[in-house]
């Protein structure tokens, strides 16, 4: 039997157990729904519900999502009872399990009986009914429909409690109302109705001072707080107090055996039972959510998790676990925390803190209200004040064994009010983000989470997807996981696709993921619940606005790691120069290394996930003309620093210059020949990753500025493959840009790398090269490619070059001199 709890803090229990229901917003959609129980909710007034007035652009297909995920969430005769039809998602509730529909139906029947003359009956029933409240109606949901709701509730109790009132003073049973009127009206001083009853009632008990100071403290809170005046009621029944006009019952003689003031006055003291009852040991909490399904490895850190655990008192008793988002933290931690839940024999404890979801955020005094319900402190016994609510929970938890997982923490402040003082117990924190404060603060043992290996990679695909399946196809199952990047959110969503579709070939889906642009929109799942954007939108949103900036402009870069002053010409303006110092740009580095955005790597360097890149690459392009700035700035820092790199390597030349656009100003990363050669070999990868995108851009000057200043480093380092790729771009952008000197100069690279490798295509190269080089009128170049032609003609092109250079030739090729020279007075 499901049943769930409005009136107090918001529950659902099956069969007896607490069913946990981990993120806010579905709590609230399940508090919605229950308002309107067996009513159809429609679409648009969930969003209004859930959002107010300002939904997101994607608060229906949010809906939706929120009720997928509630559904799985709810044990199966609830997720059964939630339907959609035209008119909107509906719950089946039967009365007798929602306490809402209980109470409204105990008022009801307690008006009958009064009306039928059956007081006694009536105020029954009225206690029954307001016995089912346990606290603040709603407590714990926090959208913008649980004001009202909570107003509407909090008014039928109020009519309850007046009814009981009226018909209990109406007996003369005014003693007995004396508590619960008196603690009613001290919870809502500004109600007028509850404290013309508490007066009254405390003023017939004899209690005038008590009764005026309930009278007169109402009237304090309307006009300090509201500005009002009291009624007309409130005003007389103040008059009536200080006449003496009310009638007051005799004082009652105390009971033999039941002790009073020595003075006579003031109330008994209660009934002490002769033999106490020893109260109820309190529960034991069982939080722990079901491990997701295809975890993998991590068998470092588990055993790493219970050292930790098994250590004494004396130690840490605090751990962090950190890693980018979608890593698997939370997997981890909770695999880990089902092999030590049975060494914590008070309770485990799970809370998962959306610290990076503005949408499901939970504050901590939301978070410890449910932990002391939890640890079984009754709802009205529980402060409204988050720092009395921190401090009774640290005094609920002291002495206990718990083992407490703090989920998802945005840092250390976050988790502060959560931390157990208890020296037993065992305290796991996960973050995107570093959580230095904590670790600085606490002593907590920082524990980094990267990303799986590629064997473990292709292992969490056999897990879900069918290791027959997988085994069959190696490769392509290799290739998912490179694309994939060893992320385990990403793994876990390729495979769910995979099981889902058993037609489809491991081939099929790495083709699907392989095109950038369509990678993230690939790794997702229909309801939008899972989703590797999803996450990184999460991290993307706790940025300020200069390092979101940061992070879109750095997925430009096409490799998968960049330098420091490459990151500080991205994010310069548009008028600033190239090559100024990297002090700018170094703290907004840290922010997103904090969250894990970015990693560091050697020399200075940072390296970002593919997915992540391709995530800012998919913000950035929100915005083209800030990223073509942006993009425009990067070729040109490269472009210049290899420039001057080449002539360091090369100081003799011949040499196209280079043209960027943006002035440099200041040093460059190398001093002589041996540092820039080392500088070269270093970015020859980012280098052609630049010239590629250059090329698909349709930018041509770039493209061909890329290729030439490349041109010395490749052909002295054999770069044979990377020559030709390159050479063959930058030739075609030269060509098409119509710049003469570029194109013939990237002909001759292009035809000494064929000759190189005895290809057949060099001679069609360097012919190309000579005769760009005669129609510019550089014989010297046109000769010195003559001189790889000889090389592949049997000597004839090499005398040519010869005569060409004013050299002397062979008497028996005196024709070949002749003509050589008679084309170079042509020429000249």
């Amino acid at each position: 039997m499901v049943r769930y709890g409005i009136l107090g803090p918001f529950e659902v229990r099956f069969d007896g157990a607490a069913v946990t229901v981990p993120r806010p917003r579905q709590r609230a959609g399940l508090a919605l729904l229950l308002l309107h129980a067996n009513h159809p909710v429609s679409i648009d007034r969930m969003v209004d519900a859930l959002w107010g007035d300002a939904p997101p652009r994607t608060a229906r297909a949010q809906v939706h999502t929120v009720v997928s995920t509630l559904r799985r969430a709810l044990p199966p005769p609830a997720a059964q009872a939630l339907t959609l039809d035209p008119a909107g998602y509906r719950l089946a509730v039967r009365d007798e399990d929602l306490d809402t529909a209980e109470f409204g139906a105990a008022l009801a029947r307690a008006r009958r009986l009064a009306d039928q003359g059956r007081p006694e009956e009536a105020a029954d029933r009225l206690r029954q009914a307001l016995a089912l409240w346990r606290g603040e109606a709603l407590s714990g949901i926090d959208a913008p429909f649980a004001a009202a709701a909570r107003a509407r509730l909090d008014e039928a109790r109020f009519t309850a409690y007046e009814l009981l009132a009226d018909l209990e003073l109406a007996r003369g049973r005014h003693r007995e109302l004396v508590p619960e009127l008196t603690a009613l009206a001290g919870e809502f001083p500004a109600r007028e109705s509850i404290a013309e009853r508490a007066a009254g009632a405390l003023y017939r008990c004899g209690r005038q001072a008590d009764a005026l100071a309930v009278v007169r403290a109402t009237r304090r809170v309307l006009a300090e707080e509201y500005g009002l005046d009291p009624g007309e009621r409130l005003l007389e029944l103040e008059r009536a107090i200080l006449r003496h006009e009310l009638p007051v019952d005799p004082p009652a003689d105390p009971p033999v055996g039941r002790p009073t003031r020595a003075d006579g006055a003031g109330p008994d003291l209660p009934d002490l039972p002769d033999h106490p009852e020893r109260p109820p040991a309190p529960p034991t909490p069982a939080q722990l959510p079901q491990v997701t399904s295809g975890f993998v490895g991590r068998r470092e850190e588990i055993d790493r998790l219970a050292e930790l655990s098994a250590a004494g008192c004396d130690t840490s008793r605090i751990v962090a676990v950190t890693g980018p988002a979608g890593v698997g933290k939370t997997s981890l931690v909770l695999r880990s925390a089902r092999e030590l839940a049975a060494q914590y024999p008070d309770g485990q404890i799970f809370v998962d803190l959306h610290g990076y979801d503005r949408d499901e955020h939970e504050s901590p005094a939301g978070v410890l209200e449910r932990l002391l319900l939890a640890l079984g402190v009754p709802g009205p016994l529980i402060p409204h004040d988050e720092a009395l609510r921190e401090d009774l929970y640290r005094s609920t938890v002291a002495g206990r064994r718990l083992l407490v997982v703090l989920d998802d923490a945005r840092d250390h402040e976050h988790v502060r009010p959560l931390l157990p003082n208890s020296p037993q117990s065992f305290t796991v924190v996960t973050s995107r983000g570093k959580l230095g404060g904590l670790v600085a603060t606490t002593g907590a043992v920082p524990l980094r989470l990267g990303v799986l290996s590629p064997v473990d990679s292709v292992e969490v695909l056999g897990r879900i997807a069918g290791r027959d399946r997988v085994a069959d196809a190696p490769e392509a199952a290799g290739e998912l996981a490179r694309l994939c990047g060893g992320l385990p959110l990403a793994l876990r969503i390729s495979a769910v696709r995979l099981a889902e579709r058993p037609e489809l070939p491991l081939s099929g889906l790495a083709a699907e993921l392989a095109p950038e642009d369509e990678r993230l929109t690939a790794l997702s799942l229909p309801d939008g619940d899972l989703a590797v954007s999803r996450v990184l939108e999460h991290s993307y949103r706790r940025l300020g606005p200069d390092a979101g900036r940061l992070l879109r402009l750095l997925g430009l870069h096409p490799a998968e790691s960049v330098a420091e002053p490459v990151a500080a010409a991205l994010s310069g303006g548009p008028d600033a120069p190239l090559g100024a110092s990297g002090a700018a740009v170094r703290p907004l580095l840290r922010i997103l290394e904090s969250l894990h955005l970015i990693e560091p790597a050697a020399d200075g360097r940072y390296r970002m996930h593919d997915l992540v890149r391709l995530y800012g690459r998919q913000l950035a392009a929100e915005d083209p003309a800030s990223s073509a700035a942006a993009r425009e700035r990067m070729f040109d820092w490269y472009v210049t620093v290899a420039d001057a790199a080449r002539r360091l390597v090369a100081p003799a030349g011949p040499h196209v210059p280079a043209e960027p656009r943006h002035p440099w100003a200041g040093p460059y990363p190398f001093e002589d020949a041996i540092a820039a050669r080392a500088w070269f070999r270093a970015e020859a990868g980012t280098l052609l990753a630049l010239t590629r995108l250059a090329a698909s851009l349709g930018d041509h000057r770039t493209t061909w500025q890329l290729a030439v200043v490349q041109q010395n480093h490749l052909i002295g380092g054999h770069g044979l493959d990377a020559l030709v790729e390159t050479q063959q771009l930058g030739e075609h952008a030269a060509v098409l840009a119509g710049h003469g000197p570029a194109a013939a100069a990237l002909a001759s690279s292009l035809g000494i790398a064929f000759a190189i490798r005895r290809d057949a295509r060099a001679r069609r190269y360097l012919l190309r090269a000579v005769n760009g080089f005669l129609a510019l009128g550089d014989l010297r170049r046109a000769a010195g490619t003559w001189l790889y032609l000889g090389d592949l003609d049997n000597g004839t092109a090499h005398r040519l070059c010869l005569a060409a250079l004013g050299r002397p030739v062979p008497e028996d090729e005196g024709f070949l001199e002749r003509a050589v020279r008679a084309r170079l007075a042509e020429s000249a």
